[in-house]
């Protein structure tokens, strides 16, 4: 009698596509995985080392311009060196750091700093308020007191001034008429009056005797001891009473540059605001020119979500609207789509990759490129993530999210191959990339520290700006298969795993049978370094269908999985 062969039937994977947490996972897909990275594609590799600086403490407000810039233990950091009568006090609101020109602009602290020169920084805002006699002199533009009749002189010579009750009046010889004088000045003077401000802020004014003065207006002329702005008055007039002149800047929630000018914006009063143009000091200057402040009222609900400039244009969100600024001058034109936004606490997850702005709306992970969002491919199965981080790093998207523990997980999406991969659970807060380098601030175990993604492929010469520069000592790892065997009917078994892999450091493979829960070991290898090793072993257990787990320490890369079927009896 001749016994027949059982049938056998191998599959090869030489592609592996990274991370997929539902419950149907394909060849070469891992439904769970630490560490891993998809720069190595098409093999399953881990990622390299990460560095940690000696910068630990209360450190926030990580940017980056020509250097990287951070507070730590209240104060601000420009390229690793402190900047001296700068303080920045403890706040339970996270700080928002814009870049204008050459200047870092620090909210909500409402502080400015000249990267260029160091030695240059102050408040945005400006108040002063004086403690004795103000006096009111009309005068013209530039603070030249008008000398002028109270009552019309019968015989008048041609600039002769009359003041006929509320107007100014200037005698014109060639036609032989009084002309009103359209624009009329006060010189409010007073010791240091103006020594805080420039010409042409938009200021408010408060205190004054007279009413009219008690608004916001722009100073036309402005010297230390007097300052002039818009009005008319009787006659030259004084008060000893508190007189307060401040340059304020809006309270607003999410800021960025655009168009060389600062936006931001305010979800109580439902409003979104721009400094003049190249000023970021002034945000109430309105002279009816192209260069004015700017500030407009929207009608959707919600509060704002967050803000970013994306290609030529504004764009200021929430969870379920999108604002759009058109214009590079007033007048500008807001539009608003409804289409998904930025969760509400995600707003440091917008960042540009490689053309296209990603973000963390309310239903996942969206991409945006010039009109509406549309969700990128879902890889997390119906686990919901929250308080999203991002950075870019090398054409990929690096977001740290919550999913309601008390640890935060690191996802990576590669714009290139369209894959994501898992790396590990790590707190971080904030990243900026620099000089081809990303930066990221995370909480270890309390303490807040400053990494480096990549340790091992470094750019540029960052250590000159930052000390202490500590690579990892070792990656664990671990990838861990979908279910295997359910795409086969019939009586079959799983009969060999074989692994092809170059590995420095240690690996081990586990099986779990028929959704046991129990994972169990399969085979092992400890060495220090192998180069095109197979990982090959029999699985010891029949059953209708696993999942392999493989995990580690060091560097492995895995070139093939060969899986094969053999079909058995009842």
């Amino acid at each position: 009698m001749k016994l027949s062969q059982p049938y056998t039937n191998e599959i090869t994977i030489e592609k592996f596509y990274g991370y997929n947490h539902n419950l149907r996972v394909g060849y070469g897909g891992f439904y769970d995985m630490q560490n891993l990275t998809s720069s190595y594609f098409p093999m399953l590799s881990t990622r390299h080392k990460r560095a940690d600086f000696s910068v630990t403490g209360k450190v926030e407000g990580l940017f980056s311009k020509e250097k990287i810039a951070y507070i730590n233990n209240n104060t601000l950091y420009y390229g690793g060196t402190a900047v001296s009568g700068m303080y920045f006090p403890d706040l339970k609101t996270e700080r928002k750091l814009v870049s204008m020109g050459a200047y870092l602009l620090i909210f909500p602290d409402k502080k400015y700093l000249n990267t260029d020169n160091t030695s240059i920084f102050g408040d945005i805002e400006a108040t002063f308020t004086t403690a004795g006699e103000v006096t009111y002199t009309l005068s013209d533009v530039n603070g030249t007191a008008y000398t002028y009749l109270t009552t019309k002189p019968e015989e008048p010579k041609d600039g002769d001034y009359w003041l006929d009750g509320s107007t100014l009046k200037k005698y014109s010889e060639y036609s032989s008429s009084w002309v009103s004088v359209l624009s009329t000045y006060v010189k409010i003077s007073y010791p240091n009056i103006g020594k805080a401000f420039s010409q042409y802020d938009g200021v408010k004014i408060s205190g004054s005797s007279d009413s009219q003065f008690n608004t916001t207006t722009v100073l036309w002329a402005v010297a230390d001891d007097y300052i002039v702005v818009t009005g008319i008055i009787a006659g030259t007039f004084t008060q000893n009473t508190a007189l307060t002149i401040k340059r304020e800047v809006p309270d607003m929630d999410f800021l960025c540059e655009g168009e060389n000018r600062v936006w931001g914006c305010n979800s109580s009063k439902n409003e979104i605001y721009a400094c003049k143009l190249g000023d970021f000091k002034n945000w109430n200057c309105f002279m009816g020119i192209s260069t004015d402040s700017y500030a407009a009222s929207v009608g959707t609900d919600g509060d704002f979500t967050g803000a970013i400039r994306y290609l030529s244009s504004v764009l200021f969100f929430k969870e379920n609207c999108i604002h759009k600024i058109y214009n590079t001058n007033p007048p500008y034109t807001i539009s608003s789509s409804f289409a998904k936004g930025v969760q509400k606490g995600s707003s440091r997850s917008l960042c540009v990759v490689n053309g296209s702005l990603f973000y963390l709306s309310p239903t996942g992970i969206v991409v945006y490129e010039g009109s509406l969002s549309s969700p990128v491919e879902n890889v997390f199965g119906t686990t919901y993530y929250f308080n999203g981080v991002a950075g870019e790093f090398r054409d990929k998207y690096y977001i740290c999210v919550s999913s309601g523990t008390n640890t935060k997980t690191l996802f990576v999406y590669d714009t290139k191959t369209r894959m994501w991969h898992k790396e590990d659970n790590i707190n971080i807060s904030e990243f900026a990339t620099n000089d081809s380098n990303l930066y990221f601030i995370y909480d270890d175990n309390g303490t807040k520290k400053l990494g480096l993604i990549d340790s091992e492929q470094p750019y540029g010469s960052f250590t000159g700006q930052l000390r202490g520069y500590n690579p990892e000592n070792s990656v664990a790892w671990y990838a861990e298969t979908g279910l295997i065997g359910l795409d086969y009917v019939g009586h079959k078994y799983i009969k060999i795993i074989s692994t092809r892999l170059k590995l420095d450091g240690n690996i081990t493979l586990y099986a779990e049978y028929d959704s046991s829960g129990v994972w169990e070991v399969v085979d092992k290898i400890e060495t220090t370094k192998l180069h095109g090793v197979v990982l090959k072993t029999s699985i010891p257990q029949r059953c209708d269908h696993l999942r392999l787990r493989f995990t580690g320490n060091g560097i492995c890369n895995i070139y093939s999985l060969t899986i094969s079927i053999e079909e058995g009896s009842e």
